[in-house]
């Protein structure tokens, strides 16, 4: 194996850790190349190639090998490509019995404290997952172990429709569904898809604040974003606010209506409603707009009912649910589905059949029987509780603090928006800096937003979902620790 693959392979990049893509990357091939794992002269890959073989954008992987060169890790040899230096840093020659064995992007960051959204995996229930692990390998079809189950495992895409009705009241026969590896996966099979549909088309709207993995997603696809304002209803539609000859000529739109990421919004009734009259009049005008919806923390409504997705009530036939079990049940299960409309369905499975098969077909049966068992369910339960207990301990933490960072209400989600006083004479880009310095990583809402000259808020997003009181309380006294660190530099 050369070298450059044997360190593309080595990286373990953990899209929800709250640590940047090309931090992961850049402190990842520091490590392989200090504990000689890649050895002086090895050849990396091109920006381009390790971009492909991790999923990210080539911008990411082009700030990371930058970033090594700049520091004498690496030299770059004209038309040649990249290698690792000869004489390396003074600080990269630790003692060789302290190197590790393995290298994992936890490894990079091992030391930092967070406030961590995602699942509460120490509160998952193993006992009830190991009982549906046994079942489904009692009698594995051939089908299944051979992985000839195009669309994914039958009797999941069957729970998986009766769970929507259940808990979203969205109708859905399960051949509408696919079984992807995540959220990831199942957005890169459906803009693959509709972009070999409409190749005259290059852009997709996309809400400014995002998920920064979904902005990058888009460009990894040669695709342009372009950006949907969001207001307290939720995102606004295309031509609300400009020319709306601008809103034309757009692959799709890519929305969050059940909890918009990263400012919590509940999509309003009356934005729902224009959504719908956007996409009936763009379809009467033979101009259709796919609308495609990430059902991101639907599960955990603290206040009200959940309302249902919008492809429930569109008659268009444009609009696509995505949905992953990574949050409400653990990260790296890596599975989700699409629910998409009729007219759909083979051309994304011709896609998947094209780029593969991503969804792990043996975790599937599983998936099937704790849903099919009731403890699927039961568990949101607990989850829910556990949650509204979590968030209601971190919003008395961040009002004891007597910190410049007000809460906005959190009615649903896994963390709360802290924005910062609009007197404060604090910039919370600095302050998350030198929270750095105390070993706190501060996830900042500038990072989410992406449209350049827009307005935006200032403040952080603290998760309180996946770890305990102990955790959540060290984490805010760091928060403290650094303010009065930052105000001091500012005196």
């Amino acid at each position: 194996m050369s070298n450059h693959n044997a360190a593309s392979l080595s990286i373990s990049l953990e899209p929800d850790s709250g640590v940047p893509a090309h931090r992961q990357i850049h402190e990842q091939i520091r490590l392989l190349i200090e504990s000689r794992r890649l050895p002086i002269g090895a050849r990396l890959s091109s920006s381009r190639r390790l971009a492909a073989e991790l999923g990210v954008s080539r911008m990411t992987t082009q700030t990371a090998l930058d970033s090594l060169l700049a520091e004498g890790y690496l030299v770059s040899a004209p038309r040649r490509g990249l290698f690792v230096a000869e004489h390396l840093p003074l600080s990269a020659a630790p003692d060789a019995a302290s190197l590790p064995t393995h290298i994992s992007a936890r490894d990079s960051v091992r030391d930092i404290i967070r406030f961590e959204s995602g699942a509460a995996v120490a509160d998952f229930p193993n006992q009830a997952w190991r009982r549906c692990l046994r079942q489904s390998w009692l009698n594995p079809s051939l089908e299944l172990m051979e992985g000839t189950l195009p669309g994914g495992y039958p009797p999941l895409r069957s729970a998986v429709a009766d769970m929507l009705y259940s808990l979203r009241g969205l109708r859905c026969a399960p051949e509408h569904i696919l079984i992807t590896a995540g959220n990831r996966d199942a957005l890169t099979l459906v803009l693959s898809t509709l972009r070999r549909l409409h190749p005259e088309r290059s852009s997709v709207w996309l809400e400014t604040p995002c998920y920064p993995p979904a902005l990058n997603g888009l460009r990894g696809l040669g695709l342009k974003p372009k950006p949907l304002e969001v207001d307290s209803e939720g995102a606004q539609i295309p031509n609300a606010s400009g020319d709306p000859s601008q809103s034309t000529a757009s692959l799709a739109a890519l929305v969050t209506p059940a909890r918009q990421y990263p400012l919590g919004h509940m999509m309003s009734a009356r934005r729902r409603q224009q959504w719908l009259d956007h996409l009936t009049t763009r379809s009467r005008n033979g101009d259709s707009l796919w609308l495609i919806e990430d059902d991101y923390d639907s599960e955990f409504i603290y206040e009200g009912r959940p309302q249902a997705p919008l492809s429930a009530a569109d008659e268009t036939g444009h609009s696509i649910l995505l949905g992953s079990f990574s949050k409400s049940l653990f990260r790296s299960l890596r599975l989700g589905y699409i629910v998409a409309p009729p007219a759909l369905i083979e051309p994304l499975r011709a896609t998947q059949k094209t780029l593969g098969q991503a969804a792990a077909l043996p975790l599937q049966p599983a998936l099937h029987h704790f849903i099919d068992s009731g403890e699927f369910a039961s568990h949101l339960r607990r989850m829910r509780r556990l949650y509204l207990d979590r968030r209601d301990q971190s919003l008395d933490m961040l009002h004891r603090a007597g910190l410049p960072l007000t809460p906005w209400p959190c009615r649903s989600g896994m963390h709360l928006i802290a924005e910062l006083d609009h007197d404060s004479p604090i910039d919370d880009v600095q302050w998350a800096q030198q929270a750095e310095t105390y070993h706190l990583h501060l996830d900042t809402l500038a990072r989410h937003y992406w449209a350049e000259g827009q307005a935006r808020h200032r403040g952080f997003l603290l998760g309180f979902s996946a770890r305990d009181t102990t955790h959540q309380q060290r984490a805010m006294e760091l928060l403290k620790q650094s303010l009065t660190a930052q105000a001091r530099n500012l005196a």
